[in-house]
This record gives C-alpha cells, structure tokens and sequence, in this order.
C-alpha cells in the first residue's frame, strides 16, 4: 500500500515496472485507488498516449502493461491511498527470476547499505510516496 502525501508533494516519476532484474518477471501492474474526494492531484498518467490523466473511484482500478511508461502526478492536497499489485504470467518462471532477484540482492546488500549511508535519499527524488508500513523521515 502507498500514501501519496501533499506535504511531499507525492508522486512518482516516468518509469516503467519491469525494466530491472528485480522487476523483470512482471508483466502487469494495478494500482487500486483506496480514496478520493480528499486528495488533489495524484492522477495515473501514461505520457506516451496523451494527455489524459487517470483517477479511479474508491474501489476501482487502473490495469496496465508493466513496459508501459507512466507516473503519478503531484498530490497537491491531502493524502492518496493505493493499493500497489503486479501480475505474471508463469509462476514457475516468476518464481525462478525471485530466486535469482533475491540472490543478486543479498550478494549487493552490502554496496547498497553503504551507498545509502553516504547519499542522502532526498537527493533527486524519483519517488514521493511513502509506503504505509514505514514511518516518515524527521
């Protein structure tokens, strides 16, 4: 789950959901919108087909490739609340490229523990959400 706050100006940069070898398994993303009414902004854009922004009733989803490129736009008033899945395909494959994800992770969690000592995440941000499972930096 995400929240989308104004206070960070909430959002998510152009990016496409299986571009990584921790992504690579996934072929379709949802994003389930939890609120509305009570936020401003955070619409579901997917630049490469227009203009047009996408924002989903409470309840309702947003199904997509994840080789499309799209973001999430600034939240300019209150929070947005959504539910975060991916889809795939072969669970035997998915399950293979998780190993595999999950052994390159491990073998890397040392330069990336020392990377994230050294620069601050605030530095170009890419990502304005905070996942709700995680307090907010002070």
């Amino acid at each position: 789950m995400a929240c989308y706050e104004s206070e960070n100006q909430g959002f998510f940069n152009r990016h496409r959901d299986n571009t990584t070898k921790g992504t690579a398994h996934r072929r379709f993303a949802m994003t389930l919108n939890l609120n509305t009414g009570e936020y401003e902004g955070g619409c579901l854009w997917f630049p490469e087909y227009g203009t047009r922004l996408f924002r989903p009733g409470v309840g309702e989803a947003v199904i997509f490739s994840c080789s499309l490129l799209h973001e999430v736009t600034p939240v300019t008033r209150g929070r947005r609340f959504a539910l975060l899945s991916f889809f795939y395909n072969d669970e035997a494959e998915a399950a293979r490229v998780r190993e595999q994800n999950r052994k390159y992770l491990a073998s890397n969690e040392h330069q990336a523990t020392t990377a994230t000592k050294t620069k601050s995440k605030f530095d170009k941000p890419s990502v304005g959400f905070q996942p709700t499972s995680r307090k907010k930096p002070r």
